[in-house]
């Protein structure tokens, strides 16, 4: 008889259902919530949708589009992504690296000239394209391949050689953690001057990097309505891991804790309003934000997309399995691994980054049950904003019984299909998704 694990948060499993309100887009301004307007496979989480381009069948496109959507700030072109594109062979993660190399490898050369010969603008526009490039050359290699950590240190250093061309310039910062370890990030000033400014804390998800916060987690946003904005890393994401070597500095659950350095680090400065801070996790950030803000009161207001309060029910979605049924053991071989998508969740970067790189699959499904929200509903008190898209599938209702039980003031925004921005974060679409967060964080503030 094939053994088995019971998944701890099979209450929160939620079934298939359609919207209540026939796919009408909820009002900001109300407190009603309403459920995504559909629910697509597991398979389409990240997948093909309306607003894509389908220029691959499976999680490649969701990547793609990811960094072509930089386009919004400055952080692609779309000829460059779509030259890169045409050399990707599907499915094929070692073309996909390569083909996003060579690029990246062109883009910073042309910076790298630009800046040479005086021209500035040239030079601050290439890096910022560059730096995502190499972020994107680096998304399926392992933490631990020496190849990544070189790559990642490029997209970093290309990076900060924008961040010094702008004006004013980001401050590169290092935030005090725990037993002498540190957090990296950007503070990035919404001008010149050390008037105390309404400030988004931006903080990405499993695999996300402090730098392309910049473009979709709402740090040029913010810039462009007279926020400060501070792009961070917690433990668990590869540029803290990179930043103190040696360390171990997974993944934790309880994200209260690094993030009260980071409130720390902020409201030390003269130019952080404290009135007026602000929250926002992207993607798996949906439940490290709501859980800090659960225990960390100097948060004034907490922005999530999408809100994710089971992250076990989204990884065993994402690899195929029911979250409401018992789970076997023996993983290894129940799981379809044909597809990059699932390899990269249950063979890839993500396991070691959560403490779980050694063990087998269900050990991993095991340790992702401790991030669960349940039970956190009333302990959030700021203002709180979901945000998340049809094109989403499961990730788009999961949060939907955890918002309903909120007793904050609250308000949630389900981008349609429609509307050209329903993918995962709204990468599609960063105009859209900006748009809403900060109408609704501006109306929070004033």
């Amino acid at each position: 008889m094939t053994s088995v694990v019971e998944v701890q948060t099979n209450p929160d499993a939620t079934p298939e259902s359609g919207s209540a309100n026939g796919g009408k887009i909820q009002d900001t301004n109300s407190d009603k919530s309403t459920a995504p307007a559909t629910q697509k496979s597991a398979a389409q989480m990240f997948g093909a949708t309306a607003g894509m381009p389908k220029r691959f069948k499976g999680n490649f496109d969701f990547q793609f589009v990811r960094t072509m959507g930089c386009t919004t700030y400055g952080g692609a072109e779309i000829g460059e992504c779509y030259e890169t594109a045409s050399r990707i062979e599907d499915e094929k993660e070692d073309s996909y690296t390569e083909a996003w190399r060579v690029t990246a490898e062109r883009v910073e050369a042309i910076a790298c000239k630009s800046l040479a010969g005086g021209h500035l603008v040239s030079a601050r526009e290439a890096f910022l394209r560059a730096s995502s490039y190499w972020r994107e050359m680096g998304f399926y290699q392992s933490t631990t391949d020496p190849k990544c950590r070189a790559g990642w240190e490029r997209q970093r250093d290309c990076f900060i050689q924008a961040a010094k061309l702008m004006d004013p310039p980001f401050e590169v910062v290092s935030i005090p953690y725990e037993n002498g370890k540190s957090l990296p990030g950007y503070f990035l000033k919404a001008d010149a001057s050390n008037k105390p400014r309404p400030t988004l804390m931006s903080l990405g998800g499993a695999d996300s990097l402090g730098e392309e916060l910049y473009f979709w987690g709402g740090g040029a946003a913010a810039l462009r309505r007279g926020y400060n904005a501070l792009l961070f890393e917690i433990p668990g994401q590869r540029g803290a891991i990179y930043s103190n070597p040696g360390a171990d500095l997974f993944f934790r659950p309880d994200t209260e804790v690094p993030l009260k350095y980071v409130c720390d680090w902020a409201l030390a400065r003269a130019d952080v309003d404290p009135k007026r801070l602000a929250l926002a996790g992207w993607s798996l950030g949906g439940y490290f934000a709501p859980r800090a803000a659960a225990f960390e009161n100097r948060v004034k207001a907490c922005i999530a997309s999408t809100t994710l309060p089971n992250w076990q029910n989204v990884v065993l979605a994402m690899i195929g399995l029911p979250a409401d049924q018992p789970c076997p053991r023996d993983l290894e071989s129940k799981i379809d691994l044909s597809t990059a998508g699932s390899r990269f969740i249950a063979q890839g970067d993500i396991r070691y980054r959560h403490g779980a790189g050694g063990g087998t699959i269900a050990e991993f499904i095991d340790v992702l049950s401790k991030y669960n929200l349940r039970g956190l509903e009333e302990k959030i008190t700021c203002p709180y904003f979901n945000i998340g898209g049809q094109g989403e599938g499961p990730l788009a209702i999961y949060g939907q019984k955890f918002y309903d039980k909120l007793t904050c003031p609250k308000a949630q925004h389900i981008i349609a299909s429609k509307e050209g921005g329903e993918a995962h974060c709204a990468v599609n679409n960063e105009s859209l998704s900006h748009q809403i967060v900060f109408d609704w964080l501006d109306d929070v503030f004033k």
